[in-house]
């Protein structure tokens, strides 16, 4: 008798768009793309397969969807302002892209209407707050944290800090039960108007939400720092994918768990 192999959860991941653009010199987004190369790579070390993403109609969007049992919302560009009602002109904004918002913000959408886990990263996360109508601060003034490095160049890097995370979470649950962890953050836009049914579970030493979970039963998190960046922790980079695999494997077994006959009387 042979033992079936269990079968393999597939995470969806939108691609990032600046990466068609061979044109693109953006060192900002070519470092968002060096960021989804690495998300992706997480993906399979948890234990799923990644399911990449690319830009299509609704209806093939939705085929797409329909074939994973879960979520990876990475980083990339600005979200656009007229989603929650920013200012479209501010100068600080880059990389703003509406068919990226688009098929990110469905990608959510669908996770959150099927019951299926959603782990949303730095972007992700701000969108997922605009998903549930919150809004952003555009661009964080200065304070005692500094969520990203900027050098005198104009050039950007990440910078390490530290965030409280609110025991019994499931951001608590996906990093070990940890209630204070060193993280990489790379990002000049964050909530600023929390969205309806959304719990803060995170925050920087200067009050940032640095993490999000929306209420209800399903695995939902957001988190505002990269866990796919090498540094500061590398033990830290895997957890919250493979917390993500687990709940995708449980979506998995629902959809291939044959449902019992009822025994005629």
């Amino acid at each position: 008798m042979t033992v079936a192999e269990p079968a393999i959860p597939r995470i969806g991941i939108p691609i990032r768009l600046s990466g068609l653009d061979c044109q693109n010199t953006d060192p900002v987004m070519k470092e968002a793309e060096r960021a989804f190369d690495a998300v992706v790579e997480l993906i399979r070390e948890s234990g799923a397969e990644p399911v990449l993403i690319s830009p299509g109609t609704d209806e093939d969007l939705e085929t797409v969807f329909a074939g994973c049992q879960g979520f990876v919302l990475p980083g990339g560009g600005d979200v656009d302002p007229e989603l929650f009602g920013g200012a479209v002109d501010d100068p600080t904004l880059f990389g703003v892209d509406p068919t990226q918002d688009r098929i990110d913000i469905a990608a959510i959408r669908f996770g959150l209407d099927n019951d299926l886990p959603v782990l949303a990263i730095c972007r992700g996360m701000q969108l997922l707050n605009v998903v549930h109508g919150g809004s952003l601060h555009i661009d964080l003034d200065p304070s005692s944290v500094a969520h990203v490095e900027k050098g005198e160049d104009s050039s950007r890097d990440f910078s390490v800090h530290e965030v409280d995370i609110q025991p019994g979470t499931r951001c608590a649950d996906a990093f070990g039960g940890a209630e204070r962890i060193r993280v990489a953050s790379f990002h000049h836009q964050a909530i600023d108007v929390l969205g309806e049914g959304l719990n803060v579970t995170a925050r920087a030493d200067d009050g940032l939400i640095e993490a999000i979970e929306p209420n209800g039963d399903t695995w939902v998190l957001g988190i505002q720092w990269h866990p796919e960046a090498e540094i500061p922790v590398a033990e830290l980079r895997l957890p919250a994918f493979t917390a993500l695999k687990a709940e995708a494997a449980r979506a998995l077994l629902r959809v291939t768990t044959p449902t019992p006959k009822l025994q005629e009387a």
